[in-house]
């Protein structure tokens, strides 16, 4: 009878642990409690890669009816923007990489609100993000008709009168449209002025670096005062007011009462869009948007009915914006570096503490058309000059066409191409700057620049990188580069170390350039030798810098990030499966005395 009990008491016993069983968590807990005074102490997996992101593929099956509609991918909470776009190649398909946060479990797929859809949360499995929209989930559009519109770019007003092309045009009817001659800026500010045909003709197409106007001009001869955007605004002028006239297309409505489909001028109307254009390059300021965007979207204008209708705009009843929302995806975050490689440092992480946010421009074929990248120094705690740029590895160095902005010395230690990237390079290698105390200046008082709290503050310094992929419809000899292709969260950011070009210092795991000393990869405490995902690691897997998706709060001098940031460690040890928000501002996070604070 005994024998029989024991069964029923064994399966009792057996349920009683299981409900007791440890959580996944405390184990990982338990496993990362020993004693952790410094980086060195940590016990790290060799599998772990140090990111605090993750790259997923995104994959939404869309209706027929809609795939000309732009979408969004969001963050849990809304709040950032990781995505917008079309699908490649007008197919129904979207299928593209994004950069998140690894702490996102979740992501919304927000839809045009065109489209009758419903925002959905997704989440996320893996690597991958999966939707796939029924047609039961979407109402029906109304039609915006834009027929016999028609549109010419800023080589099509410049080329010669020809038949019927847009020369005739300019050369019949400009003094008809323009009796007091065309006039781009701000009538309070600045103003250019083009009184003839010949002369919009000659001015025609602008090109050089975006700039605003600081004087009163007549009839120009170039863009050298005002660059590319100005070249954009007049000839988006002139297909409006062409248009206006009667003597630029036909139709139901008129170019002027269209309005963006989407971006940063999203619901607003073009001829809103050109009294903000024209406010901003005469000098009265850019309403909050940057010269990139107002020159892109003025673009938009030109192009959209040149070769068939670019959807770049709607009708007011259909408008689903309303002022806001990115043009382009932005992607941004902080590098924190230690520059002794290849011998370890002292972890406070602020060698070089440079924030980048890239602002990536695309046409609804989702080929990136311009990226603007911008570089905040923060602090540097070294008394090295050292040096600073990135690669993008999945594109060539002959798929950009200008690169502009960089900030050398003219005894530089780095060589650029005449297209503004980095020579010797096989891929796209951009030179941000040579060296950090040419930007910065020593305050007289300890080392570096924005670690020490005793030491004066030095305000940041900020750089803009403009990298041209596709200029006025140009493509480069190296072809397009879709953003798929561009896998931008997956860039190469690298320090060079005083003054020396061939010592560089990467993230965990990402490879040097062509021009690096490889001779010095496995040597001091580098074990770069041991195989490529070794790269930039100790042989106990530490790193030498680390990239945080926003703005981070780093140490001040001397002081280890383990001992600033209480779950930096369970993080490191756990494979990066604890406290994967560890950077963030949440109770019982930081020592916040450790931290820098800007006076």
């Amino acid at each position: 009878m005994k024998k029989y009990l024991l069964i029923p008491l064994v399966l009792i016993l057996f349920g009683l642990w299981s409900c007791m069983k440890p959580n996944v968590d405390d184990i990982l807990k338990k496993e990362s409690s020993h004693l952790v005074k410094s980086m060195n102490d940590l016990i790290i997996n060799p599998n772990f890669n140090w990111k605090t992101t993750k790259t997923i593929n995104v994959n939404v099956n869309l209706p027929s009816e809609i795939n000309v509609l732009p979408l969004s991918i969001l963050s849990n909470d809304g709040k950032r923007v990781y995505f917008t776009g079309y699908p490649e190649n007008g197919n129904n398909i979207l299928k593209v990489k994004i950069t998140v946060p690894t702490y996102e479990k979740n992501l919304k797929i927000a839809f045009a609100k065109q489209s009758n859809i419903s925002t959905k949360l997704v989440p996320i499995q893996g690597n991958n993000l999966n939707y796939t929209v029924t047609n039961n989930n979407k109402s029906a559009l109304m039609v915006c008709d834009m027929t016999g519109l028609t549109t010419y770019s800023q080589g099509g007003w410049h080329a010669p009168a020809n038949g019927q092309n847009a020369g005739v045009l300019r050369d019949t009817h400009f003094s008809d449209v323009f009796p007091s001659g065309l006039v781009i800026g701000d009538p309070n500010n600045y103003t250019m002025t083009f009184t003839s045909a010949q002369a919009i003709a000659d001015f025609l197409p602008g090109t050089g670096n975006s700039q605003v106007l600081t004087q009163n001009v007549t009839n120009p001869p170039d863009a050298s005062l005002t660059g590319n955007w100005a070249g954009q605004i007049a000839a988006a002028i002139m297909n409006v007011e062409f248009n206006d006239k009667g003597y630029l297309g036909s139709g139901p409505n008129k170019l002027k009462d269209l309005v963006f489909f989407a971006g940063p001028f999203q619901g607003m109307s073009v001829t809103n869009f050109l009294n903000l254009a024209n406010t901003a390059i005469g000098g009265g300021g850019l309403g909050g948007f940057t010269i990139s965007e107002i020159a892109y979207a003025a673009e938009q204008i030109n192009i959209n009915f040149e070769n068939g209708d670019q959807n770049f705009f709607t009708c007011t009843t259909n408008s689903g914006g309303n002022g806001t929302g990115p043009t382009e995806v932005h992607y941004t975050g902080t590098l924190a570096y230690e520059d002794l490689w290849p011998w370890k440092g002292d972890y406070d992480f602020n060698d070089l503490v440079i924030n980048y946010d890239f602002d990536i421009f695309k046409n609804v074929n989702e080929e990136i058309r311009h990226i603007t990248a911008t570089f905040v120094i923060y602090a540097f705690g070294a008394s090295f000059y050292n040096g600073f740029g990135f690669v993008l590895p999945a594109v060539s160095n002959d798929a950009i066409i200008n690169v502009t902005g960089s900030h050398l010395k003219p005894s530089s230690i780095f060589h650029l191409q005449p297209n503004g990237l980095e020579a010797g390079q096989p891929n796209a290698t951009i030179i941000v700057y040579d060296d950090a105390f040419d930007l910065m200046q020593h305050p007289g008082v300890g080392i570096g620049v924005n670690t020490d709290p005793s030491a004066p503050y030095v305000t940041p310094d900020t750089i803009v990188i403009e990298m041209s992929f596709i200029d006025n419809g140009t493509v480069p000899a190296g072809g397009p580069v879709t953003f798929n292709q561009l896998d931008i969260g997956n860039f190469n950011p690298f320090l060079v170390v005083n003054q020396e070009r061939g010592v560089e210092v990467h993230l965990p795991g990402y490879p040097p350039t062509a021009l690096a000393n490889q001779t010095l990869i496995g040597t001091g405490q580098d074990d770069g030798n041991s195989g490529t995902v070794h790269y930039y690691r100790t042989v106990n897997n530490l790193p030498w810098a680390i990239n945080i998706p926003e703005v981070f709060k780093y140490p001040i001098e001397k002081q280890d990030i383990t001992g600033v940031y209480n779950h930096f460690a369970e993080w490191a040890e756990s494979n990066g499966q604890l406290y994967p928000d560890w950077y963030q501002d949440n109770p019982g996070y930081r020592n916040s005395n450790l931290i820098y604070q800007q006076p």
